[in-house]
């Protein structure tokens, strides 16, 4: 853990650290894409063309510049993956876009598949876990930096899912999450984790979603909404979270092959590890930029095309409109190799810890004091809002602080130390 204040700073004081570089995630649920034996929708070549939509994909591509490019609901063939290259990624004399073998041990029609940009990353592993009704696939990439020959490897964890379909199916998204989740826990417990795909979730009080946020499930891993709570809630059917549908792009159309009824649900995610929301390990969310392509928020229960929408160029909102049911989804994340000088003087220097953690009533916050003095305590929630602040004297030494959470409520929060002589230390505190 370096510099994790540098970041928490970030979620409230946005500012760019020297020496990064930015990637830009896009997720996309690309409709039976290559996939013409229908299964419950009527999707054939006739009304969910392959061809048409590449043209589409190039235009939305071409306005996102994505470095990492996940989608739902490809074609479960290596050719079709191989065209997808060679068609809409690798043209005008770009050639640095590459894949990974398709596994598909669900033998679904369709399946997760991922795309990258090979000039800022590298795919060392790819997992597909057997999962119901498909696969879950979980990609391990690091980031070409330059200090990466001096072995400064950054990792970036890309879980991709697409999860059962229906109201009535909240138990089965939660299963093939818990199976998802025990994984991570197992091998990527404190990585820069992304978990993303169409959830077809109708509410964040689904159990699934619960899982994935509350850290009480997995002491060690806390996924976070870049939403934050504005956005969370009982989004199905409710104009109050329309800035955050996902689905449907159209209001009516004569195909049987997609949804329709208009923008009125969120099931299209990309959530982070709190290691990325908090900037652990040299990658950083970058504030604000968590986006659905060709939503205004103005087009609840309509058309996404109906009328005005300004959130993108009109060739964009028509591409999205034609392409698939769902929209686009992007973030960006930035990447520093190196700490700059101001931010090495943000490294612990209280050798700090919390015990217990997770904890429910009280903690014992041990540290070394380095000088005679005051040290603060303060308690930060996920939004960023200071909830518990204490001051107290200390000597030099080591140090014992305890404090009452019994007035918290459950969730993540961040504890901040600090001194007089603004040595700063930052730490996770899991209430339960």
């Amino acid at each position: 853990m370096k510099h994790p204040l540098a970041f928490f700073l970030l979620l409230v004081f946005p500012f760019f650290a020297k020496g990064q570089d930015t990637l830009t995630v896009m997720q996309y649920n690309l409709l039976e894409y290559g996939n013409y034996n229908s299964g419950w929708a009527e999707c054939f070549e006739t009304n969910n063309n392959t061809q048409t939509k590449d043209e589409c994909i190039r235009t939305i591509l071409d306005y996102v510049k994505p470095d990492i490019f996940t989608v739902n609901e490809f074609g479960a063939t290596q050719v079709l993956q191989n065209d997808f290259l060679r068609h809409n990624l690798n043209i005008n004399d770009i050639n640095y876009w590459k894949s990974d073998d398709i596994i598909n041990y669900a033998s679904s029609n369709i399946i997760n598949h991922i795309f990258y940009n090979s000039n800022k990353l590298a795919l060392k592993k790819h997992i597909a876990l057997r999962t119901n009704p498909r696969d879950t696939d979980i990609y391990e990439l690091y980031c070409k930096t330059a200090s990466l020959a001096a072995g400064d490897t950054i990792k970036l964890i890309c879980v991709v899912a697409h999860l059962k379909a229906g109201m009535n199916y909240e138990s089965s998204r939660r299963a093939q999450l818990q199976t998802t989740m025990d994984y991570i826990y197992q091998h990527y417990p404190n990585d820069n984790t992304l978990i993303m795909g169409d959830f077809n979730m109708y509410s964040s009080g689904e159990t699934g979603y619960q899982l994935l946020t509350r850290t009480y499930n997995h002491s060690e891993i806390c996924f976070v909404d870049p939403v934050g709570s504005s956005g969370v809630g009982p989004w199905n059917e409710n104009q109050n979270y329309a800035q955050y549908h996902t689905q449907a792009t159209a209001s009516w159309i004569d195909n049987d092959c997609r949804s329709t009824g208009g923008m009125d649900d969120r099931f299209d995610f990309i959530l982070m590890a709190d290691e990325i929301a908090f900037g652990y390990h040299n990658i950083r969310y970058v504030r604000d930029s968590y986006k659905a392509v060709g939503n205004d928020g103005r087009h609840f229960n309509q058309s996404i095309n109906q009328g005005t929408n300004n959130s993108a160029p009109q060739a964009v909102i028509d591409a999205v409109f034609d392409c698939s049911d769902h929209l686009p989804i992007t973030m960006k994340l930035a990447v520093t190799a190196q700490l700059d000088v101001d931010e090495y003087a943000l490294t612990p220097e209280f050798n700090a810890s919390i015990a217990p953690n997770p904890a429910s009533d009280a903690i014992n916050v041990c540290f070394f004091n380095r000088l005679d003095g005051i040290v603060n305590f303060d308690i930060y929630n996920i939004q960023g809002q200071l909830v518990e602040q204490q001051s107290t004297g200390f000597s030099r030494g080591n140090q014992l602080h305890q404090m009452d959470i019994s007035h918290l409520p459950k969730g993540f929060y961040i504890m901040q130390i600090s001194d007089e002589s603004h040595q700063t230390e930052t730490l996770k505190l899991i209430v339960k």
